[in-house]
């Protein structure tokens, strides 16, 4: 989905976005593993497609990106790799937090990097203000780019202009804690989206696997919601998970890329409401307090804190480097609907770039998964063109079976993608930043119990129904 989800919901997802930044070093071409000279080969035509080998003129790009260690590891060999197979020199500045903050202190002293990531809000605002590049030209030229390759809502447009690439997926499962289930007595939960729990199903595994310090689960009538040593699920309350949630009831911010909201509606308000209930009336979830408290995911399913979380796939790169983690992937429960939801940030060039052409290059470069192989296999990020989720070779590069794609994988987040999804609404709602600035405040009112979130909605929609707006075109 993190910390740079903390600096807007939309980033992380993200390590979204960092999908533009791909990277690794393991590099695939044609129908056969690449190693050694292959390697350098496959890298090099891709890299110099647009340009026709290395560039004479000293050429210097400046790419800034966030992510964790790992991916400021992986990344700076795709950089090196790129620099040696181009000739173009690429500084990689990683901002690891408060990323738009900084990246807005370099805007004002002319200090703007050439290429870099960013949010879907922050890109529109950006672009609208003169700082980001029309990528359209270079798109539309680029022969290795054709848009119908492209998952649809990767292309991310402002009228005509295009804004930036959605360079990698994310989309949302529930992970859980295999040893907590057996313990229990509890089945697995479903892979597949036509055998998804039910909500309420749902809600009696979760009891099923809350404990607490005495042993006994929520449904024991002598149960204590105030001291419980294992909860049965948690999720971060922020757009992302949220709106995994609202397809599922058959809504979003505005179905359908259209210019009805279905915020405020009993769909999306039940989905806000059911959410609440977990923590105030079947104590199966922390409170926003207490879950402060709790480590990360990966760490509380190994402790069982959790025995299920809701959260962006690209937590299967801690989960897999969590020595002795069991862990399992299980389709999101339905209320409505099985459709999925996938995000990603965007790769954006900036108008104030001398040497726009190289840094789409470089774009392309380390967004490829089979030039980036890392980023992909070991669980970060899933590819943004169709052919990585339809043709088994190429799914096979990024999906097989291993400790950052358990069993189940393929069938809970990857077949989805092409079968049943939408894109997320923060890349093309208008105002969608602004929004959720006055929405999640005000429903911290329905997660302490202390109002519906009817009576929420109802306080907070004259500040909101200015604000919703539409699509953008």
């Amino acid at each position: 989905m993190r910390s740079m989800r903390r600096i807007a919901v939309w980033l992380l997802m993200a390590s979204m976005l960092v999908a533009i930044a791909g990277c690794g070093s393991t590099n695939r071409s044609g129908d056969e593993p690449a190693s050694g000279t292959q390697n350098s080969r496959a890298a090099s035509e891709t890299a110099n497609q647009s340009s026709g080998g290395k560039s004479d003129e000293k050429i210097h790009l400046r790419f800034t990106y966030w992510g964790s260690t790992y991916e400021k590891e992986v990344i700076s060999k795709a950089i090196e790799r790129f620099v040696n197979d181009t000739g173009i020199s690429v500084e990689g500045i990683h901002i690891p937090s408060e990323y738009e903050t900084k990246l807005t202190t370099m805007i004002a002293a002319n200090d703007a990097p050439d290429v870099g990531y960013l949010g879907p809000p922050m890109a529109y605002k950006w672009y609208e203000d003169g700082k980001l590049a029309n990528i359209k030209e270079l798109f539309m030229t680029d022969a290795s780019s054709k848009e119908e390759d492209f998952i649809e809502g990767v292309i991310v447009r402002k009228g005509d202009d295009i804004v930036g690439l959605m360079n990698n997926l994310e989309s949302y499962a529930l992970f859980y804690n295999k040893d907590a289930f057996e313990e229990a007595g509890v089945e697995l939960p479903p892979t597949k989206p036509e055998e998804a729990w039910t909500w309420e199903e749902f809600i009696e595994v979760a009891k099923k696997l809350t404990i607490d310090n005495n042993g006994r689960n929520a449904l024991d009538p002598d149960f204590d919601p105030n001291n419980v040593r294992q909860y049965g699920f948690n999720m971060d309350i922020w757009s992302g998970p949220i709106e995994a949630l609202l397809l599922r009831n058959g809504t979003q911010y505005f179905p359908g890329k259209g210019d009805t909201t279905g915020i405020n509606t009993p769909a999306f308000n039940q989905v806000l409401q059911n959410v609440a209930d977990l923590m105030n009336v079947h104590h199966v979830m922390p409170s926003r307090v207490t879950a402060k408290s709790m480590p990360a995911p990966a760490v509380a399913l190994q402790s069982r804190r959790y025995a299920m979380v809701l959260d962006g796939q690209w937590v299967c790169n801690d989960f897999a480097n969590i020595e002795g983690l069991n862990y399992g992937v299980g389709v999101i429960p339905k209320m409505t609907s099985t459709t999925a939801v996938y995000s990603g940030a965007l790769g954006v060039i900036f108008s104030s770039s001398k040497h726009p052409e190289e840094a789409w290059q470089f774009l392309k470069y380390i967004t490829d998964p089979e030039i980036s192989l890392e980023l992909f296999r070991d669980g970060l990020w899933m590819p943004n063109r169709k052919a990585y989720y339809t043709d088994e070779e190429k799914i096979s590069l990024w999906a097989s079976p291993g400790p950052a794609r358990v069993e189940g994988y393929r069938d809970v987040l990857v077949d989805p993608i092409v079968n049943d999804s939408e894109v997320t609404s923060e890349v093309y709602v208008k105002n969608f930043g602004d929004i959720n600035n006055i929405l999640f405040p005000a429903l911290d009112q329905a997660w302490t119990g202390k109002k519906t979130v009817d009576e929420v909605m109802a306080e907070i929609m004259p500040k909101l129904e200015p604000l919703l707006e539409g699509s953008i075109k």
